[in-house]
């Protein structure tokens, strides 16, 4: 077998999380809002290409924050989304302006004055920040809580051991990061140590997402000749 994949490595081949490849500061509230909205386009499919279009093309309409979908009838969202060729644009649509992020922004502006960082520093705890997402509007569940928490385990502590995305976890397991026997809540504390081992330690954000791509594309699905590593997987070495 040959040299095991540093998770720098894959980092470098796979790219870092979406947040970062689009620009978005997630330490500012500006930059959460802007990533909550595409964490809800992300969520449903995970199809980092479609979100993307979709972030973008909404972007350039000057629809990328909640203020902005507030004011917005689900008419020219659709329109948006449907020139980004987003899927199911009209649901989408409707569940970003009606459901999600309308009274999202109101119940947001209302109770936490507006910011994401304060709905974090008032939660007790992962299950109680969760739910306080979810419970901002209809039509946010937890795959969006969880897709936009997971890059913000560092700054938000109650959300340090939110478990890896299931895709993630399996690249994981297969590239040797963490081992079968690690419970879902203690596997963000085993891959970081396993991170920490590197020089430079790559953030744990960029290295999940890296492993949900790798996952998604072949380990979650037992397909190792979809594998994203070509000759580096090391399933294919075995």
């Amino acid at each position: 077998m040959g040299k095991r994949l540093s998770a720098g490595e894959l980092v470098a081949r796979l790219g870092p999380h979406p947040a970062v490849t689009w620009g978005l500061d997630l330490g500012s509230d500006a930059g959460l809002a802007r990533w909550f909205i595409a964490a809800c386009l992300l969520a449903p499919r995970g199809d980092e290409g479609a979100a993307n279009a979709a972030r973008s093309a909404l972007a350039a309409c000057g629809l990328d924050a909640p203020a902005a979908l507030a004011q917005t009838g689900p008419g020219p969202v659709t329109s948006v989304l449907r020139a980004a060729s987003y899927p199911k644009p009209e649901i989408t649509a409707a569940r970003l302006v009606r459901a999600s992020l309308v009274r999202a922004s109101a119940n947001l502006a209302a109770q936490h004055h507006g910011s994401l960082s304060q709905l974090a520093a008032a939660a007790d705890g992962l299950a109680e920040l969760a739910s306080a997402i979810m419970a901002l509007a209809p039509g946010v569940g937890a795959a969006t809580a969880s897709e936009f928490l997971r890059p913000l385990r560092e700054r938000f502590t109650v959300a340090r051991e939110l478990p890896l995305a299931p895709a993630a976890r399996s690249a994981a397991l297969h590239l040797g990061f963490l081992r079968e026997d690690e419970d879902s809540e203690g596997e963000p504390g085993a891959l970081r140590a396993a991170l920490a081992r590197e020089q430079p330690a790559p953030e744990l954000a960029d290295v999940e997402a890296a492993l949900t791509r790798l996952g998604r594309a072949a380990c979650h699905r037992g397909a190792t000749q979809r594998c994203l590593l070509g000759a580096s997987c090391p399933a294919r070495e075995r």
